[in-house]
């Protein structure tokens, strides 16, 4: 940066010291300068004032920019109702008919404390009522509580119990439980692989409408002897016959 001499008008100018007397408020944005040619001592702007100034320059450039970002979500969020928790009725009802073994209100509760309803999530609960609606015969409830087990969602992962509970589901007609099943045999999740049992809960599912079911009772033919695969087809042939499906949504 060039420094002119105010009295000579050269540019021959170099830095002088700092008079102990001259450390001032002053000497933070000017610093003192000495002629070559003429010897005459000058102030001139220090370098502290550019970087002050690039400095504030940068901080208030970051500060309109959270400003126009904050405007920006604002105006976003305009209109949008915060989500509100719905209360639950029924929730005393319910409460007084599942402590009286009621299974459909024992998986009602279970689904409230699983999706929080009206009430805080808590897993534990909907795993305790869940439990308690399987073991009362609600069909889906053993579904669910097989998935669960099998999964460990709210519980300790069990799979000969998953197995246990998604076998009575499907023995009762639950076609995702036959699927679920089917699936736990063929890939042997948790369990000894069974490609007999597992073609015949596939089979049966496949023929309750199940996605996915008939390319995954397919994977499993290559595994199977013509004798356990005609064996595996008539057992499949008696359930289907004698369990009316009781549910096809997909999970």
């Amino acid at each position: 940066m060039i420094r002119t001499c105010p009295s000579c008008k050269s540019h021959n100018a170099r830095r002088s010291s700092v008079r102990a007397s001259e450390i001032t408020f002053r000497h933070i944005f000017f610093s003192p300068y000495r002629c070559r040619e003429c010897r005459a001592r000058f102030w001139v702007v220090s370098r502290n004032v550019y970087f002050l100034a690039g400095i504030i320059g940068i901080a208030m450039g970051m500060g309109a920019i959270v400003w126009q970002l904050g405007a920006w979500l604002e105006s976003v969020g305009e209109g949008v109702d915060p989500p509100k928790t719905v209360a639950v009725p029924r929730l005393p009802e319910l409460l007084k008919l599942a402590e009286g073994n009621d299974a459909t209100a024992e998986h009602e509760l279970a689904r409230i404390y699983g999706t929080g309803a009206g009430v805080p999530v808590n897993p534990r609960e909907e795993h305790k009522w869940l439990e308690r609606a399987a073991r009362h015969g609600d069909v889906e409830a053993q579904y669910e509580l097989g998935l669960a087990l099998r999964e460990g969602r709210g519980t300790v992962q069990d799979f000969d119990e998953a197995r246990k509970w998604l076998q009575r589901a499907a023995e009762s007609g639950n076609a995702n439980a036959q699927y679920a099943l089917g699936l736990m045999f063929r890939n042997g999740t948790g369990i000894p692989i069974d490609s007999m049992r597992a073609y015949v809960w596939l089979n049966v599912a496949a023929a309750h409408g199940v996605s996915g079911a008939a390319s995954a009772r397919d994977s499993v033919l290559t595994r199977l002897t013509s004798a356990e695969l005609l064996e595996a087809q008539a057992e499949a042939r008696r359930i289907s016959e004698t369990h009316i499906p009781k549910s096809v949504s997909a999970k």
